[in-house]
């Protein structure tokens, strides 16, 4: 017999037993809901990376970022080949007054993506800034945009410890920590980002953005290759000053290649990409191929700025460009410089038809204009060289040259084409390698040097 007492008891057990389980399963699904709500950037194991960082590009090996947060006065160096890797980190010390600059002499430090475009070593400076100094690119061209001015900010070492938040608006490094970054930085390619926090997030959240914009700028340089101006135009949120002048001169040379069916291409080597606050920065070497002729623009940056779904270049600009030719100005001349080659070649294979046609017409006075007057063969000079053909045209019924396979090498002032001869006159024939060596005179392309070898059979 169980005694009321008793009953009551064991009622309350059960009802603690309940009570005890139903807590554990609502700790359990809490937890659980915790774990699928947090970000990955908290999942233990995963791999961290500043938010500003997407992709670097490099054909010489690893490439480089430096990260500078002013929050935490650090400075790290991030090492890229097929993912990120956090490499080193010191300490530094920035603009003693709190804030993205705005004008010289308020002693902050600028916040957003820059590159190193002079190195000074210790020799040439002043004491205070230590074994050596690299000179950031700021105002860059979003800076002005914004009205922030200022220059000479710079990332130095010094010759006393450093203290945080103690700089004129330089970032300040320990002599010893800047030798070790020094090594890894490559002139207007490295980049060093400069924030207020990090925000540190997962290395492969930045998939869709690296994706979306190598599509846009797969976009961007077939338009232009295409002669696309309208899609081209798409691609800015609104045209630079010297738009018209690019696709004036594109638009001519490229209707001039299309007609000689010569092929073209442009290409982005070592293409860094970056996301700033608002824009997202493309680095990258702006390669030129005009039949076998390469030509190398230079290293371009562009500010990108995402639009909805899609992206829109807010500016551009060369690295290492001083001249005020616009922000296209560089293409101009690149393309210009290769038309020129393309005409030269043409000219320079013209003048080998008619040196050749000349020689086998027997016209001297058409041969002689191949010639320039401080020609040299075989130990004659140009007189002595005409007199010579003139004897044998005098021994020489007929005289017959074909010219094949022949190859052009090409400077701006001086040029060799070089091709397999047959000679075959009514009183000797031959086989041999000819080799012109030739000087634009007076925009004119003339042989200056002959040289001939003959064949082994």
């Amino acid at each position: 017999m169980m005694f009321p007492h008793m009953r009551l008891a064991s009622k309350c057990t059960r009802v603690i037993h309940v009570l005890f389980s139903q807590c554990l399963l609502l700790l359990t699904l809490f937890a659980c809901v915790y774990a699928s709500s947090v970000s990955d950037r908290h999942k233990p194991g995963m791999d961290l990376i500043p938010d500003s960082l997407i992709s670097l590009g490099s054909d010489d090996g690893p490439a480089y970022a430096i990260v500078v947060e002013k929050h935490t006065q650090t400075v790290s160096l991030y090492e890229c080949k097929d993912t990120f890797c956090l490499k080193h980190k010191f300490p530094c010390s920035t603009g003693e007054v709190a804030g993205n600059k705005q004008k010289s002499g308020d002693r902050r430090t600028p916040e957003g993506i820059y590159f190193f475009t002079r190195a000074s070593k210790k020799r040439y400076l002043n004491p205070i800034y230590g074994n050596g100094a690299f000179v950031m690119d700021y105002p860059n061209l979003l800076d002005r945009k914004f009205n922030r001015g200022g220059n000479n900010i710079w990332l130095h070492g010094s010759n006393k410890p450093i203290r945080p938040r103690d700089s004129n608006g330089c970032v300040v490094m320990n002599n010893d920590d800047l030798e070790t970054v020094a090594r890894c930085i490559q002139l207007n390619r490295t980049p060093i980002i400069v924030k207020q926090d990090l925000d540190m997030v997962p290395a492969q959240s930045h998939l869709a953005d690296k994706k979306s914009l190598m599509s846009f700028l797969e976009d961007w340089q077939t338009a232009f290759v295409t002669g696309d101006r309208a899609r081209y135009s798409t691609c800015y949120s609104e045209a630079s000053g010297d738009f018209d002048t690019l696709w004036r001169a594109w638009d001519r040379i490229r209707t001039t290649w299309q007609r000689a069916q010569i092929p073209f291409d442009m290409r982005l080597r070592n293409l860094t990409l970056l996301r700033g606050n608002p824009c997202a920065v493309a680095l990258f070497d702006q390669v030129i191929h005009m039949d076998r002729q390469t030509s190398t623009v230079g290293t371009k940056k562009l500010f990108l700025e995402k639009n909805g779904k899609t992206w829109k270049i807010v500016g551009e600009v060369y690295q290492q460009d001083d001249s005020d030719h616009g922000a296209n100005g560089p293409l101009v001349t690149a393309l210009n410089r290769l038309d020129r080659v393309r005409r030269d070649h043409r000219a320079i294979a013209d003048l080998v038809a008619e040196w050749a046609d000349a020689w086998r017409s027997k016209d001297v006075q058409r041969y002689r204009a191949c010639y320039a007057p401080d020609f040299r063969a075989r130990g004659k000079d140009l007189r002595a060289w005409i007199r010579y053909k003139e004897r044998l045209n005098r021994r020489y019924d007929s005289i017959r040259v074909w010219i094949e396979d022949l190859k052009i090498q090409q400077g701006p002032k001086r040029s060799t084409a070089t091709f397999l001869q047959r000679y075959d006159s009514s009183g000797h024939k031959s086989v041999g390698i000819k080799r012109l060596r030739l000087k634009c005179i007076g925009g004119a392309w003339k042989i200056y040097r002959e040289t001939w070898h003959k064949m082994s059979r």
